[in-house]
Protein backbone atom coordinates (compact mmCIF):
# COMPACT_ATOMS: atom_id res chain seq x y z
CA UNK A 1 0.00 0.00 0.00
CA UNK A 2 1.06 3.47 -1.17
CA UNK A 3 1.67 6.03 1.43
CA UNK A 4 -1.15 8.94 1.53
CA UNK A 5 0.26 11.50 -0.79
CA UNK A 6 -0.58 14.55 2.40
CA UNK A 7 0.55 11.91 4.97
CA UNK A 8 3.04 13.32 6.91
CA UNK A 9 6.46 13.99 5.53
CA UNK A 10 8.35 11.32 7.45
CA UNK A 11 6.40 8.42 8.35
CA UNK A 12 3.24 9.23 5.42
CA UNK A 13 0.35 8.38 7.77
CA UNK A 14 -2.88 11.63 7.83
CA UNK A 15 -2.72 14.07 9.91
CA UNK A 16 -5.38 12.86 11.87
CA UNK A 17 -4.84 10.75 14.51
CA UNK A 18 -1.04 11.14 14.06
CA UNK A 19 -0.20 12.48 17.25
CA UNK A 20 3.20 11.57 18.08
CA UNK A 21 5.07 8.90 16.63
CA UNK A 22 8.29 6.97 16.52
CA UNK A 23 10.24 6.48 13.17
CA UNK A 24 13.91 4.53 13.07
CA UNK A 25 15.36 7.54 11.19
CA UNK A 26 14.02 10.93 13.51
CA UNK A 27 12.60 8.92 16.60
CA UNK A 28 9.43 10.63 17.80
CA UNK A 29 8.56 13.48 15.81
CA UNK A 30 4.74 15.23 15.17
CA UNK A 31 2.90 15.19 12.26
CA UNK A 32 4.97 17.35 9.13
CA UNK A 33 3.56 18.61 5.92
CA UNK A 34 4.70 16.56 2.94
CA UNK A 35 7.18 18.54 0.27
CA UNK A 36 5.41 18.98 -3.38
CA UNK A 37 7.98 16.57 -4.32
CA UNK A 38 7.23 14.07 -1.71
CA UNK A 39 3.39 14.83 -3.07
CA UNK A 40 4.24 14.14 -6.77
CA UNK A 41 6.28 11.24 -6.03
CA UNK A 42 3.32 9.79 -3.98
CA UNK A 43 0.85 10.31 -6.92
CA UNK A 44 2.45 8.36 -9.10
CA UNK A 45 3.37 5.66 -6.72
CA UNK A 46 -0.58 5.43 -6.14
CA UNK A 47 -1.16 5.79 -9.98
CA UNK A 48 1.72 3.31 -11.00
CA UNK A 49 0.09 0.72 -7.94
CA UNK A 50 -3.23 0.86 -9.79
CA UNK A 51 -1.95 0.71 -13.21
CA UNK A 52 -0.70 -3.00 -11.67
CA UNK A 53 -2.99 -4.44 -9.94
CA UNK A 54 -4.99 -7.27 -9.97
CA UNK A 55 -8.68 -6.28 -11.48
CA UNK A 56 -11.34 -6.47 -8.54
CA UNK A 57 -13.19 -9.70 -8.37
CA UNK A 58 -16.97 -9.27 -8.42
CA UNK A 59 -18.45 -12.79 -8.87
CA UNK A 60 -21.19 -11.33 -11.20
CA UNK A 61 -19.45 -12.32 -14.68
CA UNK A 62 -20.13 -15.67 -16.38
CA UNK A 63 -18.02 -17.97 -18.23
CA UNK A 64 -18.59 -21.44 -19.87
CA UNK A 65 -16.59 -24.32 -19.75
CA UNK A 66 -16.99 -25.67 -23.08
CA UNK A 67 -14.71 -26.09 -25.88
CA UNK A 68 -14.35 -23.40 -28.00
CA UNK A 69 -14.27 -24.89 -31.27
CA UNK A 70 -16.57 -27.56 -30.63
CA UNK A 71 -20.54 -26.14 -31.13
CA UNK A 72 -21.49 -29.47 -29.50
CA UNK A 73 -20.23 -29.19 -26.75
CA UNK A 74 -21.38 -26.19 -24.61
CA UNK A 75 -20.36 -26.34 -21.22
CA UNK A 76 -21.79 -25.30 -18.60
CA UNK A 77 -21.70 -21.66 -16.49
CA UNK A 78 -19.03 -20.86 -13.81
CA UNK A 79 -18.50 -17.90 -12.00
CA UNK A 80 -16.04 -16.20 -14.27
CA UNK A 81 -13.88 -14.97 -11.30
CA UNK A 82 -12.91 -18.22 -9.17
CA UNK A 83 -14.08 -20.52 -12.04
CA UNK A 84 -16.74 -23.05 -9.78
CA UNK A 85 -20.35 -23.30 -10.09
CA UNK A 86 -20.36 -23.54 -6.19
CA UNK A 87 -19.46 -19.84 -5.59
CA UNK A 88 -22.17 -18.23 -3.39
CA UNK A 89 -21.71 -14.77 -4.36
CA UNK A 90 -22.32 -15.76 -8.32
CA UNK A 91 -25.10 -18.25 -7.52
CA UNK A 92 -27.00 -15.65 -5.36
CA UNK A 93 -26.61 -13.04 -8.54
CA UNK A 94 -27.61 -15.41 -11.07
CA UNK A 95 -31.10 -16.62 -8.96
CA UNK A 96 -31.96 -12.65 -8.52
CA UNK A 97 -31.63 -12.45 -12.23
CA UNK A 98 -33.13 -15.45 -12.91
CA UNK A 99 -36.01 -14.34 -10.84
CA UNK A 100 -36.51 -10.64 -12.44
CA UNK A 101 -36.58 -12.36 -15.76
CA UNK A 102 -39.23 -14.29 -15.01
CA UNK A 103 -41.07 -12.24 -12.61
CA UNK A 104 -40.50 -8.72 -13.37
CA UNK A 105 -42.86 -7.76 -10.49
CA UNK A 106 -41.10 -9.92 -7.67
CA UNK A 107 -40.34 -8.06 -4.35
CA UNK A 108 -37.26 -6.00 -4.44
CA UNK A 109 -36.78 -5.99 -0.49
CA UNK A 110 -33.33 -6.32 0.91
CA UNK A 111 -34.08 -9.96 1.87
CA UNK A 112 -35.50 -10.88 -1.62
CA UNK A 113 -31.83 -11.71 -3.20
CA UNK A 114 -32.92 -15.57 -2.98
CA UNK A 115 -30.04 -17.95 -2.07
CA UNK A 116 -29.14 -19.46 1.61
CA UNK A 117 -29.90 -16.70 4.67
CA UNK A 118 -27.22 -18.31 6.33
CA UNK A 119 -24.73 -16.45 3.77
CA UNK A 120 -22.68 -13.70 4.83
CA UNK A 121 -23.68 -11.22 1.58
Amino acid sequence: MTANPNGCRICGLDERGHAQRWSKSVGWHKWTPPTQAQIKRRMQDRRTARLFAEPPKYHATTRYTGSAGDPDDEGYAVCADCGTDACPQYQRIQTRLAISLTDPTAPRSAGSWGGNPSWPF
